[in-house]
């Protein structure tokens, strides 16, 4: 099992504090139990909005302030829409949008770095296929030939966004 780094729980509640006031949950900061776990692989941040757990990527340990309050704020809204409105608040939907919007953050539901983190190349398979782009170097593992694939950024700068494959090896 992969072990769980607890962060410094007051240091990043203190960052929590100022939202929680502006979103009506006194008291909201201290019902939250944040760690940094190695077992984030795909995203930069994951919440149980029931039992107020936040898990961050052990990347954003190092990372500026502000990106580790980016991300926090992100999932600390959802674990704040669902203490406000219940299940029947989308995960990304207006409520949360509101929350974050509020906190002083620009509401986005992937990282708009795509260098934040590396591929996941930990899979147990030994083939794998880096799809890379060409403009912006931004690259995608996957365990087998995604032809259909296109490169998001360059899309919505309205390039083509068709990626280079190609196979890579791995030690199981």
């Amino acid at each position: 099992m992969a072990r769980q780094r607890q962060a410094s729980p007051p240091d990043l509640r203190k960052l929590v504090r100022p939202w929680a006031a502006t979103w009506g949950l006194p008291g909201f900061e201290r019902r939250l139990r944040i760690s940094f776990s190695a077992r984030l692989s795909r995203s930069l941040g994951r919440c149980t909005p029931g039992t107020g757990r936040i898990a961050l990527h052990p990347v954003l340990a190092g990372a500026s302030r502000a990106r580790i309050a980016e991300v926090l704020c992100h999932e600390a809204a959802h674990i704040a829409a669902y203490e406000l409105y219940g299940e029947k608040a989308r995960a990304h939907g207006t409520e949360w949008t509101a929350l974050v919007t509020a906190a002083g953050f620009q509401p986005r539901h992937k990282t708009t770095d795509p260098h934040s983190l590396q591929p996941n190349l930990s899979y147990s398979r030994r083939k794998l296929f880096e799809h890379l782009c060409p403009v912006c170097q931004v690259a995608w593992v996957a365990r087998k030939r995604m032809s259909r694939w296109r490169c998001t950024y360059c899309l919505a700068d309205g390039l083509t966004g068709e990626l280079e494959i190609t196979e890579r090896t791995t030690s199981a």
